[in-house]
């Protein structure tokens, strides 16, 4: 009975040395990624935990004040959002931290993500042994939880909605006209202008070489200025409001195709601004949409499929 009280006394001072020796006061927490992302488009993500559900792994739970994600136990919430970083708290019972995640571009298409925080312990034994286990679990969970953000968003699509490429102007000749509308134009008004195009083309005998192209722009969205061009074989006169120009090869532009009406395309624009800006881009000529869809035929507008070209520098 004596050995085994002993036996017992020695194991408890073993594991206070351990406890105290071996578990310090504070656990650093630093977890770090490489992202194939732009950054400013990765932190708009994860900056909004209306989007974690396309990489959280676990749980969510909405108590109408906050939105709270849990991953084995513990829960997860953003707190108010830095400058380019973002607070998220860390609790369940009995615990509780504060680690922020940081986003460092290494360039415009490769972002570290870091994860910091540290975990204050406590002097009493069992209690800090406690901490040490859930800390520990911790950083295997943040661990993954980077590993699940590199996952999704990897991809120009996953950041930005929409499949944006980069591709080169392509040389080409572009018979155009325009017209001005009170409010936005109607889609007789562009097709009216479309097939005034495709007239005077037949005319000519030329031939056209793609979709018919459509700019509309406006100062004060009560007047517009509607742009419409058709690409075409050869060089045309002009007459009246009829032009030709030539597009010059080699420069650099932005393409997506959009299934969809106007709202649908108008978010497209959304988020090419977005790419623009990220990418430290310019646009030095006007965007315009390439209307694969002949929008006549198809009265549903969400199975309209409209290219945009946006160009940059």
């Amino acid at each position: 009975m004596k050995k085994i009280l002993l036996f017992l006394v020695v194991l408890f001072l073993l594991l206070l040395t351990f406890t105290y020796l071996f578990i310090p006061n504070k656990i650093t927490i630093s977890e770090k990624i490489n992202v194939i992302a732009n950054r400013e488009a990765i932190f708009r993500k994860l900056g909004d935990t209306g989007e974690w559900h396309n990489w959280w792994p676990g749980e969510k739970q909405d108590t109408g004040v906050k939105k709270v994600f849990v991953l084995n136990g513990l829960r997860y919430h953003l707190d108010d959002k830095k400058f380019l970083s973002l607070p998220i708290s860390i609790a369940k019972t009995g615990f509780k931290t504060l680690t922020e995640l940081t986003f460092i571009a290494e360039n415009t298409e490769e972002t570290i993500l870091s994860l910091n925080g540290f975990i204050t312990t406590s002097y009493n034994p069992v209690k800090r042994f406690r901490v040490y286990l859930t800390a520990n679990k911790l950083k295997k969970d943040i661990k993954n939880l980077l590993q699940s953000v590199k996952s999704c968003y990897s991809t120009t699509k996953s950041l930005y909605g929409y499949d944006i490429q980069k591709k080169l102007v392509v040389d080409s000749i572009l018979l155009s006209t325009f017209k001005e509308s009170k409010g936005y134009p109607s889609l007789k008004i562009i097709y009216s202008l479309i097939d005034e195009l495709k007239r005077y083309i037949k005319q000519e005998s030329a031939k056209e070489k793609g979709n018919p192209m459509l700019n509309v722009f406006t100062k004060d969205s009560i007047t517009y200025l509607v742009k419409v061009a058709i690409p075409v074989d050869k060089e045309l006169p002009s007459s009246g409001n009829i032009n030709y120009r030539r597009m010059l090869g080699g420069g650099n532009i932005l393409v997506t195709e959009v299934k969809g009406g106007e709202s649908e395309i108008q978010k497209a624009y959304d988020q090419i601004q977005h790419y623009i800006s990220d990418h430290n881009r310019v646009a030095p000529a006007i965007s315009f949409e390439s209307l694969v869809t002949d929008r006549r035929q198809e009265p549903d507008s969400s199975k309209w499929v409209t290219r945009i070209y946006y160009p940059v520098m």
